[in-house]
């Protein structure tokens, strides 16, 4: 089901035993920091922007891919916008 958000929509594509595996994120403003306990594989749709990684500010267009670690903080910053596909993998402590 896709859903407003702060930075514009977010749509579930999976999920296993209630856990979110792969998402569908449309940017058209600066999301927030966050972090989480898996990784997350950044597949960029279509747009261009940057990914802040900790503290590397990371330029991503149309057919890049960005992994983020486990615990760390980072954020989406949209051009003008940025359709990312999101795949969460191998949870810590699983």
């Amino acid at each position: 089901m896709k859903r407003s958000t702060s930075f514009g929509t977010i749509e579930k594509l999976i999920e296993r035993n209630g856990e979110v595996v792969t998402e569908l994120l449309y940017f058209e403003r600066e999301g927030r920091g966050h972090a989480h306990d898996s990784w997350e594989n950044c597949y960029i749709l279509s747009g261009s922007g940057w990914i802040m990684v900790g503290e590397k500010k990371v330029a991503v267009r149309t057919g890049d891919v960005c992994c983020i670690p486990p615990q760390t903080n980072h954020w989406m910053i949209p051009e003008s916008h940025l359709e990312i596909l999101l795949v969460y993998s191998l949870k810590t402590g699983s």
